[in-house]
């Protein structure tokens, strides 16, 4: 600020002492009008404006910042070990009769039957409930064992479910 009214306090008096045969200087000089290409013309030096602190949120609304996503190695869901639940025109009521798969894998009955279906494993441990024509139900089994299924409106319609530790 002390040097834009510094310059403008000297422009002030080179203006007043550029006066008709003051000795002085020209005054046709400052104002292009002594028929050169170079008049003097006024210049401005601003000071600087003073720095803004960015503005910030309040301290109770959340602020949004970037930051890269997490590189996870997450292991990929298993595949479902597909299992058909079939009519009684089939050779077999369930394709395949025996499944085999690893702990965790998940097997899903898809019953392509026109009239609703279950699966009931012989222990109890698992009871789909009715499955309707065109749905599936999906059970992950997470401990080894042989499990015997059968169709729940169909005590003749047996499964069985291998699980082998992995």
């Amino acid at each position: 600020m002390k040097k834009f009214m510094l310059a403008t306090a000297m422009l002030t008096l080179l203006v007043a002492g550029c006066g008709e045969g003051n000795g002085y200087g020209d005054k046709g000089i400052l104002e292009g009008t002594d028929g050169t290409e170079s008049a003097l013309r006024p210049t401005t030096t601003l000071a600087p404006e003073p720095a803004v602190p960015p503005v910030t949120a309040a301290p109770d609304e959340p602020t949004a910042t970037t930051r890269p996503a997490p590189t996870t190695t997450a292991k990929p869901a298993a595949q479902a070990f597909p299992v058909k639940i079939q009519s009684d025109q089939s050779t077999t009521q369930f394709e395949p009769r025996v499944a085999q798969v690893f702990a965790g894998t998940p097997v899903t009955w898809t019953n392509t039957d026109s009239v609703p279906r279950s699966i009931e494993f012989s222990d109890g441990s698992y009871n789909s409930g009715p499955i309707a024509p065109g749905a599936s139900v999906t059970f992950t089994a997470n401990r080894a064992g042989e499990f015997n299924y059968s169709d729940g409106t169909r005590p003749y319609a047996v499964g069985t479910l291998r699980v082998q530790a992995r």
